[in-house]
């Protein structure tokens, strides 16, 4: 089943050693929710789930901001200060169920490749008559 191997966890938009205290706290976090998993050495049949954790970041609407009491002497690092407030951070979780399915092959060797058995060849003397022939023929 898709449960019986750990997820691969992407983390989009949270930014590296550079971002702010609390995004890599939270990347940290969705991270060592779920079992490390080795990409080097992982399997690419085994993998069959994808937790998607999508930082956006979007300014917050007009009426919002409305509401904050400024003072005309603001200085410049409170503009910046809030303009950064302006901005409002959430957290998008996806959970996809995933397949690896050959892509640009021969019907015919797909087929092969997904069954996992050799089809009948009596009728040809190769396997290459096989995967080379029309599929009007029999």
């Amino acid at each position: 089943t898709a449960f019986a191997q750990s997820a691969v966890v992407v983390t989009n938009n949270f930014g590296d050693s550079e971002a702010k205290p609390h995004v890599k706290l939270m990347r940290i976090t969705f991270q060592n929710m779920f079992p490390v998993v080795n990409v080097a050495t992982v399997k690419l049949g085994d993998v069959r789930r994808v937790v998607l954790f999508n930082l956006i970041r979007r300014k917050k609407k007009k009426e919002d901001t409305n509401d904050k009491k400024t003072d005309d002497n603001d200085s410049k690092d409170d503009t910046n200060k809030e303009e950064e407030d302006e901005m409002i951070e959430e957290v998008e979780m996806r959970h996809y169920a995933i397949r690896a399915a050959p892509v640009g092959v021969d019907r015919r060797v797909r087929r092969i490749l997904e069954a996992n058995k050799i089809p009948n060849l009596n009728r040809v003397s190769d396997i290459a008559d096989y995967i080379t022939r029309s599929s009007s023929a029999p």
